[in-house]
């Protein structure tokens, strides 16, 4: 009675006990999210794991503590899902923008004091305010990180049609709406308080979390078959062969490669970015010699130079072994491939060097490495006479979901990503279960095809209706694998 008794005499009593408010929150919600991203497909996980991030977030009414506890959220959960990115500086730039999150919530609360003291209209902000930051942190971080959104988690879940509706918006608002819906329930479930309004009001609330999980799959269902029928109905395709190798691919596997293309006729040959380990530029010499004695397309993705302007570059040589289009890479990688702080570097760089040569040449910015932008352009190839337009986003540019939608607004047919993970020294699988996701968005949301060729990684292709195709490299134990497939268009 007396803890009933003090609530209602309280002025703010439309909000459930200011106690609910320990630090702890965060970290369990971090936990559960970490748990949310395994390489387990573990997606219901997803729909709870900012309950208590976002029970927090609407009981303090400190900045400082609410700032804090976005920190504690945000450097756990990264440290458990993206720990093979962990580089202060770029961790650093991805927090800042977060922490807009906080901020928001506490200015859009003061304003809320004045005007509507209850938590209502801080829980219709939430998913909106979560939605914006956890998208624009992605975006505008030093480096991408749509992986670890929380829509993503959703990538091979019966949800996923969704994205076809709005992409990682659709699905990130999605997932932060039922989390806020959930913790508005507990807040209230909570107070304990046995009156008809709180019952009808737990009651309401528990139905519009089932009522809109149920539509969200049966939207998502129909999407994928509309994608799906879409898809099917294309009236032409392309076939084509993706090759994936391990880090120590020599000259004798790639003439291994050579005579198994030989023995299937294909329209294009993808290989990996950066296949043969060379960070001096070339020429493509080996790509081209293939492309002119094969009479075949082939894309490769290798450093190459104009003047003493140098970039990294998919290329495509025609069936006569010219050079038919080349993507100088538009989203340079900070650190490997850009340093925008001059010659300052953190003195732990050095150390880091010293202790992994590996880490020395994709993890520590090499003044002899660097690149300059190129521009967002399309390449063709050719198919039966006609020349078909697709996207070559090299490796991490793929991780940019509005540039592959200028892509697709330009008239890319589907899309063909080479990447090399020879900088990943551990969490490979980890990174690879989530980049899936990722390509599965995006290609749902486009509604086209998207070709995955890689270093240490897989071969395959992602399709429109949320399918996804693969041969893991390191599966064969010969050092490669290559992966025949068709993509309509």
């Amino acid at each position: 009675m007396s803890r009933v008794a003090s609530q209602t005499r309280n002025p703010d009593s439309n909000r459930p006990t200011a106690t609910i408010r320990p630090m702890w929150l965060p970290v369990l919600s971090a936990v559960l999210g970490i748990v949310a991203f395994l390489p387990f497909n573990l997606y219901p996980a997803a729909f709870a794991f900012l309950v208590p991030l976002f029970v927090f977030l609407m009981r303090e009414k400190k900045l400082w503590r609410l700032v804090l506890g976005a920190i504690i959220f945000r450097l756990i959960f990264g440290i458990g899902t993206a720990y093979y990115t962990l580089e202060p500086i770029f961790w650093s730039s991805s927090l800042l923008i977060f922490l807009g999150l906080p901020i928001a919530i506490f200015l859009f609360k003061k304003l809320m004091d004045t005007t509507c003291p209850s938590i209502l209209p801080t829980l219709i902000f939430l998913p909106f305010a979560w939605t914006f930051f956890d998208l624009a942190q992605a975006q505008w971080s030093l480096l991408p990180t749509f992986i670890i959104t929380a829509g993503n988690a959703l990538g091979s879940s019966p949800f996923l049609g969704l994205a076809g509706i709005g992409g990682f918006f659709a699905l990130t608002f999605f997932t932060a709406l039922i989390n806020a819906l959930l913790a508005a329930l507990f807040l209230l479930a909570w107070q304990s308080v046995k009156h008809r309004v709180f019952d009808t009001c737990v009651l309401t609330l528990g139905i519009s979390v089932i009522v809109l999980l149920f539509s969200g799959w049966q939207i998502s269902q129909y999407e994928l078959r509309s994608n799906a029928s879409a898809y099917a109905a294309l009236p032409n395709e392309i076939s084509f062969a993706a090759i994936s190798v391990d880090g120590t691919i020599d000259a004798g596997q790639f003439e291994r490669i050579k005579r198994e293309m030989s023995d299937r006729r294909v329209d294009l040959i993808v290989f990996p970015e950066n296949m043969f380990n060379r960070h001096a530029p070339s020429d493509g010499a080996e790509f081209r010699d293939l492309a002119r004695e094969l009479r075949t397309p082939v894309l490769a993705a290798y450093a190459t130079a104009s003047g003493t302007e140098r970039y990294k570059s998919a290329v495509v040589f025609g069936a006569d072994g010219a050079v038919a289009g080349v993507h100088n890479k538009n989203r340079l990688t900070f650190i490997g491939e850009y340093w925008p702080f001059g010659n300052w570097r953190p003195s732990f760089y050095e150390w880091l060097r010293e202790r992994d040569p590996r880490i020395g040449t994709y993890a520590v910015f090499t003044p002899g490495n660097a690149s300059l932008p190129g521009e967002r352009n399309l390449l063709s190839t050719a198919v039966r006479g006609d020349a078909v337009l697709f996207a070559a986003p090299i490796c991490l540019e793929i991780h940019y979901p509005t540039d592959l939608e200028a892509y697709r607004a330009q008239g890319a047919r589907f899309i063909v990503n080479q990447s090399g993970n020879r900088w990943i020294s551990s969490g490979l699988e980890h990174f690879s279960y989530l980049t899936t996701n990722l390509k599965k968005i995006e290609s749902v949301s486009l509604q086209i095809p998207i070709i995955s060729s890689s270093v240490n990684d897989f071969a395959g292709v992602t399709l429109p209706n949320g399918e996804s195709v693969q041969h893991p490299v390191l599966d064969t134990g010969r050092g490669y694998t290559v992966f025949f497939g068709t993509v309509r268009y």
